[in-house]
């Protein structure tokens, strides 16, 4: 058969003679002639092929029969399957070269379709001719050609029918074709690929669904046709498209083989190119099988640019098969994909979000990065398509990141045009965070769509930084920005918050003021500009000794511009009386009415911080009686006018600004802390004291921004440049350039959790422990290996602390940090920059169209219809402050929305339930959800588990229990059940949340007791958990048992139902190692035993009902560590306490509240080192130990609520040492 070949073509007389000739006259060795007349030499194939499309002109089937015999050789039987299906090709390949042999070149898809055929008859000679030498072949090899050829086919039928569709009328191709050709394609692709190894499984799923659909939809259009419902244009247009599918099908085979080929060829081209060629395929697929072209007027020509570029690929790969030659270059691929991708992007679906946020760029690629290596762990099924491009974003991201570590924040800043860059990357970011985010939810087309788009722009980004990464020099980078000289905090202690400059005639005018005078209820006023320091003066008034003994009782609030009224009344009642439960509960008229029976007989003090309006005062009056005893209020304004109107009688104390030195001094003070300015500071130092204008608040501010860095002269001559660049004659404006200087120094982390501080309302105190959680769930806490998150995040709010952005309102027993405020300035600051920044949306009920809604707190009017139109948000971040039924009738929605906070305004009804389930559907991609404010009512909506991304989440309500779908929330990190009827029973399934850290229910939680769920899960995360529900005995330690890295642990243990003798028994805790506070609250009769096996590393324990003798309190005495101890509630019982001294040696506060003790034997043999002691409620407790005074480490003792005795005992002791301060309240 070779030789004829050979014949034919020295014969046959036509230009491509030459071409033949040229390479047979290189057979100078007979010998070499088998080598390259060989079927599987793929130069020797396109010849012989080419001359078989000529010869089969004469005799069609003895010239296939010979070709087939001479390539399958004897080692197979005739007319077996393979020869079958190999016949059929040839059919194929003849049939394509005789259309394009008399012309004097055929178009480029017959070219690329004739090429295609060449690489699948190589395979099969080389398949062929490895059986001919004895190679044991298995069924993989031939099923893969039969396989291809199977496409082969169906493209053909394809080509085919549209081929002749150009000639006549569909109504007669649809009559005269065997439409059944398709299936029996089918039927054989189906066998074929049956065989195939596992690894290929994957292509053979995506080839049958592929010509499955071909042969579904060529059916449905006949019958479509045929009913006269569709027309000729819209049969050719689809069946193009499945043209094309198979197409870019093949192509990517193609590509993928060349891949799994580690051979030089492949090598020189590089497989990241080939996968950039597949990645391009893909995304035409995805056009294709989502008719994103259909109905448009070029929808033709870009149908045409997206096969070319397919062909193209496809004669790429082809080529390297037959001539190891590419004849088309990877770049010309490329260049082509692009210019298809560029038309194909605009008319496609426009990205739907663009108000992402700017700070804090290389904090969030971190996190993003993080978060899709957590992804990748979790090897979720919807993001499998796009696995290795996430792979590959990761790769970027490090980059990126590399980029951003290098260039300081400030030095953006510097150069717009690299500002520009900066913010164009964390836009990519954010997008494809949204974007993988939706792709994780929902397999939706579009979502694949922009997630290609923005992989490409990534690319090109992170190529742009390189460069300019590669361009920056050490010293640019250092002479651009001084900010470099920050220091990391090395202390969780924060700096001293309170005044250090003497004010003693302020403060004398204002404690006489308070103290004598009329004895009438009369009002004592401090006024003054912001920053000035009303606050700070009242609050030192407030806790003076003289005071304190001079009022019976004492209450703090602060009413600023928004205040609830009912929530004030509790702030108030909270001083005075305590709150219960039964208090908490009560309507806002009783809580007036118990607060005035409160102070009915009582000589009070009671302060009202930053008022704005006489109304406010209005609110209030009515609750504090005049017992013509001396009682106080003392308020503070900004507005000297409302001081007036309040009091029109009174003269308001205007707070003078600081002086020069004053100024100084206060400066020197927070920077240097009393051990002096070094001299060459001294100048430049009472300079920028000086252009602080006499406000303290602008004072400590700049002081936190220079004692953060290191102190050298040509900083601090910086700064007192830019301060007196453009002085501001007004010292409010002067102070917010302040405040914006130090906000601007801040490191990029610390910016982003000071602008988190703005979703919290104006004037209330933040909780610590909810400030972290959203900081640790919005990813703003970089990771160290040496700490934990939570350290980390105390670490960032103590800097914030020390730079006097952030001030302490509340400290734990333990002097850590347990909630903050923003002073009304900074938090001024700190809402306009996170809006100018597009990092949060604060909403309050005066932004449209809240403030067009009804005053009333039960809902809209009948004819109001607002709420028909949900309300709308792009912000990344919103915090709401808002009714609960505006909020909740407005239906509002945000599509990109990763934060949503809600803070509940004046409401009549606070407990009334309400229906959140639409949240779930209107927010689907949050990270943060705190709806604390709001209950939800009986039942827990089970659409809460469709939120996947969530990692914060705090709820309200009715609810006795959890649904199992809770669960979904893999990513889940701190989980809050705000409870308000009881016990809340947890599902099984909550052991699966595996990312938990922290979980608070209240009133309290229930975990299944089931020993075969037991068994099995643990929750090795959970570092705080409150307030577990167990009953005494065995199971209880089982549970305990499944949280082996507890860091704290509040708990209620209820008496035991079984009566044997062991049960009612506290169980053993030693084995939480870790654990460093415990809470136990106990609730049934006295417990067998007495004895307490708790961790030795235990530093903070609170004790209640317990009701056991004080001899049994050795046991806690000796733990080595602990420095907190609460005994509360009837923890133990009898009339007299001796404290024995082998215990309490770390001991530093201690707090004895509602106990029956009488006589306490105690000094400073017993608590070497207590610090702070509070004792409440002991209304038998008849003095507190004179030898207290010993104790050269005590500084304040708290004495609230207890007998006079007790009080008077305090005192002697606070007098008679002169240092320790005593806080008494009646």
């Amino acid at each position: 058969m070779a030789v004829h070949t050979c014949s034919y073509w020295f014969n046959y007389k036509t230009d491509r003679i030459q071409v033949a000739k040229t390479v047979l006259t290189e057979f100078v060795v007979v010998r070499d002639l088998y080598c390259e007349i060989d079927p599987t030499n793929p130069i020797f194939m396109d010849i012989h092929l080419k001359t078989l499309t000529h010869v089969y002109k004469f005799n069609p089937e003895v010239t296939r029969h010979n070709f087939c015999h001479y390539l399958l050789g004897r080692s197979w039987r005739p007319q077996t399957e393979f020869e079958v299906e190999l016949k059929s090709l040839i059919n194929l390949f003849v049939y394509n070269g005789l259309e394009g042999a008399d012309k004097d070149s055929c178009c480029e898809d017959v070219k690329c379709f004739l090429a295609e055929i060449n690489v699948v008859l190589v395979e099969a000679a080389c398949l062929c001719e490895a059986v001919r030498k004895g190679h044991e072949i298995n069924c993989p090899p031939s099923c893969e050609l039969l396989t291809k050829i199977c496409l082969l086919k169906a493209e053909h039928f394809l080509k085919k029918l549209l081929h002749d569709a150009n000639d006549t009328s569909f109504s007669f191709i649809f009559k005269s074709y065997h439409i059944g050709e398709l299936n029996d394609i089918l039927n054989n692709l189906r066998r074929f690929s049956e065989d195939l190894p596992h690894e290929k499984m994957k292509y053979r799923k995506q080839r049958l669904a592929l010509i499955e659909q071909v042969a579904e939809q060529v059916a449905s259009l006949c019958q479509a046709f045929e009913a006269w419902k569709i027309t000729e244009y819209m049969v050719k247009n689809s069946l193009l498209q499945l043209l094309l599918k198979i197409v870019i099908s093949k192509a990517e085979s193609f590509l993928m083989e060349l891949l799994s080929k580690n051979n030089a060829t492949f090598m020189d081209y590089g497989k990241d190119h080939i996968q950039l060629l597949i990645e391009q395929l893909n995304f035409f697929t995805l056009i294709l099988t989502n008719q994103l072209i259909e109905g448009r007027k070029d929808g033709d020509m870009i149908l045409a640019e997206i096969e070319a570029f397919a062909r193209w690929v496809t004669c790429f790969s082809s080529s390297l098969g037959i001539k190891k030659k590419a004849i088309v270059s990877f770049s010309e691929l490329l260049d082509k994909a692009k210019r298809t991708k560029a038309k194909l992007k605009e008319i496609g679906p426009q990205f739907p979000l663009s108000n992402f946020p700017k700070t804090y760029k290389v904090g969030f690629i971190d996190f993003l990065s993080r978060n899709l290596r957590e992804l990748l762990e979790y090897d979720y099924e919807l993001i499998a398509p796009v696995k290795h491009h996430i792979e590959e974003i990761q790769l970027h991201l490090k980059s990126l990141s590399a980029f951003f570590m290098r260039v300081s924040e400030l030095y953006f800043d510097e150069h717009p045009q690299l500002n520009d860059l900066g913010d164009h990357i964390i836009d990519v970011a954010y997008k494809l965070e949204y974007v993988i985010h939706l792709i994780e939810v929902d397999a939706h087309w579009q979502n694949y769509f922009w997630f290609y788009y923005l992989l490409d722009e990534l690319r090109l980004v992170d190529t742009q930084a390189s460069r300019i990464r590669e361009t920056i020099s050490d010293a640019k980078v250092e002479n651009a920005t001084l900010v470099s000289c920050y220091m990391k905090s090395q202390d969780r202690r924060p700096a001293i918050n309170e005044m250090v400059v003497n004010l003693s005639h302020e403060e004398e005018v204002i404690i006489d003021k308070l103290t004598r005078g009329s004895s009438q209820r009369s009002i004592v006023s401090i006024v003054g500009i912001p920053g000035i320091g009303k606050t700070t003066l009242a609050r030192k008034m407030y806790n003076n000794q003289n005071i304190i003994y001079h009022f019976h009782c004492r209450a703090w609030c602060t009413v600023s511009q928004v205040y609830d009224k009912r929530e004030l009344l509790l702030e108030i009642l909270s001083d005075i009386h305590g709150l219960s439960d039964e208090i908490y509960q009560m309507s806002r008229e009783d809580l007036e009415s118990i607060l005035h029976q409160c102070l009915l007989k009582n000589k009070y003090l009671i302060v009202m911080d930053d008022i704005w309006n006489v109304e406010a005062w209005n609110d209030f009056k009515n609750s504090f009686p005049d017992n013509v005893n001396g009682s106080r209020i003392l308020i503070t304004s900004r507005l000297r006018d409302v001081a007036i109107q309040i009091e029109p009688d009174s003269d308001p104390h205007f707070l003078r600004p600081f002086s020069d030195y004053e100024s100084w001094k206060l400066l020197d003070e927070k920077i240097f802390h009393g051990e002096g300015c070094p001299k060459e500071l001294l100048l430049v130092g009472k300079q920028i004291a000086q252009q602080c204008q006499g406000l303290p608040l602008s004072v400590v501010v700049i002081a936190g921004l220079l004692g953060r860095t290191e102190k050298r002269k040509e900083w601090w001559e910086k700064i007192a440049e830019i301060l007196s660049f453009e002085m501001m004659a007004d010292p409010e404006v002067q102070c917010m350039k302040i405040l914006e200087l130090s906000y601007r120094h801040l490191p990029g982390h610390l910016k982003a959790c000071f602008l988190h501080l703005a979703v919290f309302v104006e004037d209330r105190d933040i909780p610590v422990s909810k400030l972290i959680g959203f900081w640790l769930a919005e990813g703003l806490i970089q990771r160290d290996h040496s700490n934990s998150l939570e350290d980390v995040a105390q670490d960032y709010l103590m800097d914030l602390i020390n730079r006097s952005l952030v001030t302490i309102s509340k400290r734990r027993s333990n002097g850590k940090v347990k909630a903050c405020r923003l002073h009304d300035r900074l938090r001024d600051l700190c809402v306009s920059k996170a809006k100018e920044e597009n990092f949060l949306q604060f909403v309050t009920r005066f932004d449209e169209p809240y403030a067009s809604f009804p005053s009333s707190n039960y809902g809209f009017d009948l004819y109001f219809d607002h709420h028909l139109q949900p309300v709308i948000y792009e912000a990344y971040r919103l915090s709401i402050l808002l009714n609960r039924n505006h909020f909740v009738e407005s239906r509002p929605f945000g599509l990109g929305t990763r934060s949503l906070i809600f803070f509940a305004s004046a409401d009549s009804e606070p407990r009334c339930p309400y229906d959140i389930s639409f949240i779930c559907h209107n927010f689907k991609f949050l990270r943060v959800l705190d709806f604390e404010c709001i209950n939800m009512g009986i039942s827990f909506p089970v659409e809460i588990g469709l939120l996947v991304g969530l990692r914060y989440l705090a709820v309200s309500g009715y609810v006795r229990s959890i649904p199992q779908s809770i669960a979904n929330l893999r990513n889940l990190e701190t989980f809050i059940i705000k409870g308000l009827r009881g016990k809340v029973v947890l599902p099984d399934t909550v052991w699966h949340m595996k990312k938990l850290r922290h979980l608070h229910v209240n009133n309290h939680a229930a975990f299944n007791l089931d020993d075969e769920v037991l068994g099995y899960f643990q929750l090795e995360n959970l570092l705080s958990l409150s307030c577990l529900s167990l009953s005494c005995g065995e199971n209880s330690e089982k549970i305990i048992k499944r949280f082996p890295n507890l860091c704290k642990l509040r708990c209620m243990f209820f008496e035991s139902r079984d009566s044997s003798k062991n049960c009612n028994q506290l169980p053993r805790l030693d084995f939480l190692i870790y654990l460093e506070s415990l809470t136990i609250f106990y609730y049934g009769k006295a417990l067998n035993t007495s004895k307490f096996i708790l961790p030795l590393n235990l530093k903070k324990l609170t004790l209640s009902n317990f009701r056991l003798p004080w001899n049994h309190i050795s046991a806690i005495g000796r733990l080595p560590n602990l420095q907190v101890l609460k005994l509360v509630s009837g923890a133990f019982e009898g009339r007299i306490w001796d404290t024995r001294e082998e215990g309490f040696r770390e001991l530093v506060f201690l707090k004895l509240d509602t106990l029956n003790i009488t006589q306490w034997n105690a000094g400073l043999d017993h608590l070497p080192k207590l610090q702070h002691l509070v004792i409440k409620n002991c209304k038998d407790l008849e003095k507190i130990p004179y030898d207290f005074v010993d104790i050269t480490t005590l500084r304040t003792i708290e004495v609230l609520w207890c007998g006079e005795s007790a009080k008077e005992s305090a005192k002697e002791i606070g007098d008679a040492t002169g240092k320790i301060k005593v806080l008494i309240s009646s």
